[in-house]
């Protein structure tokens, strides 16, 4: 079954290869954006920052939290992405905020990652890596997928007057098996964030306070 998935997913990436190039291309500039955009930060919101990140360090090393209530959080956010992602892809003016929820992940990663980066250097990259990188292996993949199929299906629907009801039902039932298999994805991403993550992050938040 898993292999069939594979087959299908490796020829819906190969034949949407401009749609997945302008698509990474929007979630490259939403990083690049994110980063920039810590230069600008003022000073005293920069230190506000930097006390709230203190205080998730402190926790963190002390082994604190709710891991439980934390995965049903990830998990409820990471499927109401895909789920929100799907039913755009329904409506015809779906599109741009498809594409603006792809840019939205973006800025944050690499807001994330810049952040620390200027605050911590070295430290802060090991921590970004730890981080963002385990669930976002997961997470990117499944997230450029649905937006594609999104806007693919909008596109469809917009152009839809020369489709049969018959095949506009078939493209529907494959769109949301696609969506659905995203899901399962972005739940074992939260798996990952929270059992996997906090692991690493752990390690370098060690360095930080012996530091």
């Amino acid at each position: 079954m898993w292999g069939y998935v594979r087959q299908n997913l490796i020829q819906h990436v190969r034949a949407n290869a401009v749609a997945y190039f302008f698509t990474i291309l929007i979630f490259l500039i939403g990083v690049v954006l994110g980063a920039l955009s810590v230069k600008i930060l003022p000073a005293d919101q920069k230190a506000e920052l930097a006390g709230y990140l203190q205080i998730f360090f402190n926790g963190l090393g002390s082994g604190q939290g709710d891991v439980a209530g934390l995965l049903g959080t990830v998990m409820f956010h990471n499927a109401k992405v895909i789920g929100l992602m799907w039913l755009l892809g329904f409506t015809i003016v779906g599109i741009p905020f498809v594409l603006f929820i792809l840019f939205t992940r973006g800025f944050i990663i690499g807001f994330t990652v810049g952040f620390l980066v200027n605050e911590y250097i070295v430290k802060g990259l090991l921590f970004a890596l730890a981080a963002v990188l385990p669930h976002n292996f997961l997470v990117i993949p499944a997230v450029f997928i649905t937006s594609v199929a999104a806007t693919n299906f909008s596109l469809m629907l917009l152009k839809r007057k020369g489709n049969s009801s018959g095949n506009l039902l078939y493209a529907s039932f494959a769109y949301s098996c696609l969506c659905l298999i995203m899901v399962i994805v972005m739940l074992l991403a939260a798996l990952v964030e929270v059992y996997i993550s906090p692991v690493f992050m752990k390690m370098i938040v060690n360095m930080f306070l012996n530091g």
